[in-house]
């Protein structure tokens, strides 16, 4: 099974992976955390380094790049029958059309239609950025402009992003407002339904 868990910055993509990954024995990938990886490993890379740039300043890397990091890890959890798991789970991604347009056949391949999963935490901008500046734990998320570019950016590349997952209905919006709890429960009803 994949699952990805999709919403604005601080919709709790996150959190909710996780208990998506505790409760259904999944590999919980976040995709920020995949890449804040690569920054690590490959410090002498001048391509890492201009993504690690990008990232920094709060716009999103490149697609084909992201795609190209995702793929690389799925590739080896499938390699390895995901480690005893029961499939993954993402958070942050896929956040351009180009990645759901790459990412999305490649997991078809591996786990089936059948067995692919797309969830939208939906909440306001506004409620996004108080969370963020609430949890502030690190520096980017403490500074208002660099949230406000995130925002901006999620709007102007992730909304094509939920239009084709709705072009092949596989998009499920959950609402994104109510505590951590019910939409977990929200969502877990949904899985169990289709499953």
């Amino acid at each position: 099974m994949a699952v990805f868990v999709m919403g604005r910055p601080g919709a709790g993509k996150d959190t909710q992976a996780e208990f998506l990954a505790s409760r259904f024995n999944l590999e919980h990938i976040i995709t920020s955390a995949l890449i804040q990886k690569k920054f690590r490993e490959a410090t002498d890379d001048p391509k890492v380094k201009k993504e690690k740039a990008i990232f920094d300043s709060g716009t999103l890397n490149t697609p084909a790049w992201v795609v190209s990091v995702i793929n690389e890890r799925v590739a080896e959890l499938a390699k390895n029958n995901f480690e005893g798991k029961n499939g993954i789970v993402f958070s942050g991604s896929p956040r351009t059309e180009f990645e759901a347009e790459e990412e999305f056949p490649f997991f078809v391949r591996i786990f089936g239609r059948e067995h692919m999963f797309v969830f939208y935490l939906d909440i306001p901008e506004e409620e996004g950025v108080k969370r963020i500046l609430k949890r502030a734990a690190r520096e980017l998320d403490r500074n208002p402009e660099t949230i406000k570019v995130r925002m901006h950016q999620y709007d102007k590349r992730t909304q094509p992003v939920l239009d084709y997952f709705e072009k092949i209905s596989i998009l499920e919006r959950i609402d994104g407002m109510p505590g951590i709890e019910e939409i977990s429960q929200n969502i877990q009803n949904i899985l169990k339904e289709k499953l």
